[in-house]
């Protein structure tokens, strides 16, 4: 028996995924995206692969909290109607994480990192306080990247990222995001079930070449970018897997 065609999906930059072929936005209006914001504190910043994992579990308790089938419906079903993009940006400052995280949205701690997803909205209607944060700049320390990791029955989602290119802290964040997004589509809906009630626990992983080039021939769910900026078009830049 051959394995179903994994889901797929291209990212667009800035730092941001877009939906598969076929969604388009509607002509005349300004993109929509899901704004991350993460908080570093410039003394004792996140580790990179900490702020992937809380990136990716905030998407997905945004869309599966009890709101987004509520007063957010509309605004997530404008975003995901549309080219899907998520905008990863950086806060610094304690005042400006606070203005942050009293926006709807989502909050998710992990290992030290803290990621706000909002309620998507339009890229000309940003909130001022979240706009003003930068999306680029910023790279974050990794001692200890996981090199192998595999699922096991009702545990964690694993992702699992490109050795080559490395990307932007930023832009691997939102790679990792949205695979997460993709697997819960995807996966059953008793095991969405059971991983939702674990509060949507994520490892990623971050194979050597040999691995890497195993994982994106089998894994369920791939994420592939467009190629607009540090990747080269229709290079596969994150997996998502699950047992």
């Amino acid at each position: 028996m051959h394995a179903p065609d994994p889901a797929t999906v291209e990212p667009e930059p800035p730092q941001a995924d877009v939906a598969a072929a076929g969604h388009v936005d509607p002509p005349g209006e300004a993109p929509w995206a899901m704004q991350l914001v993460v908080h570093v504190d410039r003394a004792a910043p996140p580790s990179r692969t900490a702020v992937c994992a809380a990136a990716a579990r905030a998407v997905v308790a945004l869309l599966h909290d009890p709101r987004a089938a509520g007063g957010w419906e509309p605004a997530i079903t404008r975003w995901t109607d549309g080219r899907i993009r998520k905008h990863v940006r950086r806060a610094t400052r304690p005042a400006a994480w606070e203005r942050a995280s009293v926006l709807p949205g989502v909050t998710v701690e992990h290992d030290g990192a803290r990621v706000r997803a909002l309620v998507p909205c339009a890229t000309d209607d940003v909130p001022r306080d979240v706009a003003r944060l930068q999306l680029t700049g910023t790279e974050l320390p990794d001692p200890d990247p996981v090199p192998h990791a595999d699922p096991v029955p009702d545990g964690s989602l694993v992702v699992s990222l490109a050795p080559v290119p490395l990307m932007p802290a930023g832009k691997a964040a939102a790679a990792v995001g949205h695979a997460a997004q993709l697997a819960a589509s995807a996966m059953p809906d008793a095991r969405r079930v059971r991983w939702a009630a674990d509060g949507f626990p994520v490892v990623v992983e971050q194979p050597p070449a040999g691995r890497w080039t195993e994982l994106t021939a089998t894994a369920p769910v791939r994420v592939v970018d467009a190629g607009l900026t540090v990747v080269a078009p229709g290079t596969t830049t994150a997996v998502a897997r699950w047992a």
